[in-house]
């Protein structure tokens, strides 16, 4: 059975803090964060939508008589646990299906109608292609009696490749690579992989022949745009072969893009190849979209949490996008405001927000975007009683290293230069998982299997 994974060594970083305040922030903090985990579980989010009652297939406020077969196709970091809550629902209606899961992920309970593939993410494989290949072929041969369920997660897009035919997988590999070093947008690499792609950007839908499709989705694209959630597959694609290429001479990677995949994007402009499908066509009037869990579900699991802790929780957003150290002084900065003048945080109280920062990652060491957020934060709230900031990703990876993100308080700086950390020096190198592993602060919840983005806490305690 799939169960969320929960944060270690919980109450050793709770008695690191040196205060009776301190470690009341900090236990709030880490508890909430656990809640999170907890509200994003992706067995309980597909049950929490799915169900049969007599004969029809109900999926929240929406319900289609149970048809003559039903295939399911699972792909995504949170594959696994979907499928599973999905098969526990439908029981014996499944007649086959296709999971596509994470290359490390250990698949403990195959199922017989299943066929399972484990792809690489972020950068596609060959196993991905052939994955692939077996959904064209499976949903091709699909009739109009029969329903597809899609169960789509974070990581779906990399896992599921199908590039186009006169592209090959190491040209999406290399600009897939040279997209994410340029610190392009999730939308901007999205427009550009969607028109790549065999089923990306609506074609899945094109090319499959049942009557009906569903797709329960996790998503991890801030404001849970269907055409960025796993680029799109059974989603209208509002975008064109000439906004790829903008993207890409935006970025400056057109010219050193591979000589294929210029030439793919030419010939869409020129009209040689169709274009995806856009929104008002026909043939999304099969299709239902359904967001299971994404940001705001984490947030909000925050949010109860604390408030039940008589900790009074305002969600400020669940789609920052912003640089990490950035977000790091400026929660640090209401921290201050919140004890100088008594605002915008009143004691006790709290403010969570959500999404994905980045990094411009100069340096060797390890590390991510979540304990950057937290490192930038740690001068700022220097001397500050009750006051604890922590930063989770939900997937359970930040960065490079093994941790998911880090939780400190008021103290924790002087804690470091008593330990004789030097903050710039592991700053300029981007090396917060070592500060923080050092300082004992790390948070590790090993990979939780699925992803929403990350959460960021600020709390004040009694």
């Amino acid at each position: 059975m799939y169960e969320p994974l929960r944060i270690a060594r919980k109450t050793q970083l709770i008695l690191n803090g040196r205060s009776a305040r301190d470690r009341n922030a900090r236990r709030l903090c880490l508890q909430a964060l656990e809640a999170a985990l907890v509200a994003i579980d992706p067995m309980k989010s597909v049950s929490a939508v799915l169900s049969l009652n007599r004969n029809r297939l109900r999926v929240g406020d929406f319900s289609t008589p149970i048809p003559k077969k039903i295939r399911v196709l699972a792909v995504g970091k949170a594959s696994l646990p979907m499928l599973t809550g999905a098969l526990r629902i439908l029981g014996k209606l499944v007649v086959s299906g296709i999971l596509v899961a994470p290359k490390t992920q250990k698949i403990i309970h195959p199922d017989k109608r299943v066929i399972t593939f484990r792809a690489s993410h972020p950068i596609p494989d060959r196993e991905g292609i052939r994955a692939s290949r077996q959904v064209i072929e499976s949903i091709s041969r699909m009739r109009t009696d029969e329903l597809l369920l899609c169960l789509i997660s974070g990581g779906a897009s990399a896992m599921l490749p199908a590039p186009a035919a006169d592209v090959t997988l190491d040209d999406k590999g290399r600009i897939t690579r040279e997209l994410i070093r340029s610190h392009a947008s999730i939308h901007e690499i999205n427009t550009v992989r969607r028109h790549l792609s065999e089923l990306k950007g609506g074609k899945l839908v094109e090319r499959c022949g049942a009557g009906r499709i569903i797709s329960l989705i996790i998503s991890d694209v801030p404001g849970n745009i269907a055409c960025d959630i796993a680029s799109g597959m059974t989603a209208p694609d509002p975008t064109t072969f000439q906004d790829a290429i903008n993207v890409l001479r935006k970025l400056n990677l057109w010219e050193s893009a591979p000589r294929r995949i210029r030439a793919h994007l030419r010939r869409g402009v020129a009209g040689g190849i169709a274009e995806t499908p856009k929104p008002g066509d026909e043939i999304f009037e099969k299709v239902h979209n359904v967001i299971v869990a994404d940001n705001h579900t984490a947030c909000e699991a925050v949010r109860k949490t604390l408030n039940k802790q008589l900790t009074p929780t305002t969600v400020l957003t669940s789609s920052v996008d912003m640089d990490a150290r950035g977000l790091g002084r400026l929660l640090a900065s209401i921290a201050w405001d919140s004890e100088a003048v008594g605002g915008p945080i009143k004691l006790p109280g709290a403010l969570v927000l959500g999404g994905e920062t980045t990094v411009d990652v100069k340096g060797t060491g390890k590390g991510g975007r979540n304990q950057e957020v937290v490192l930038a934060a740690l001068p700022g709230i220097q001397g500050l009683k009750g006051v604890a900031i922590a930063a989770l990703g939900t997937d359970g990876i930040d960065g490079n290293s093994p941790a998911a993100g880090a939780v400190i308080d008021g103290q924790s700086m002087s804690h470091a230069i008593q330990l004789g950390l030097r903050l710039r020096r592991f700053m300029a190198e981007n090396d917060s998982y070592r500060f923080f592993r050092k300082l004992g602060d790390s948070i590790v919840t090993g990979q939780t299997g699925t992803n929403v983005g990350d959460v960021y806490l600020l709390v004040r305690a009694k």
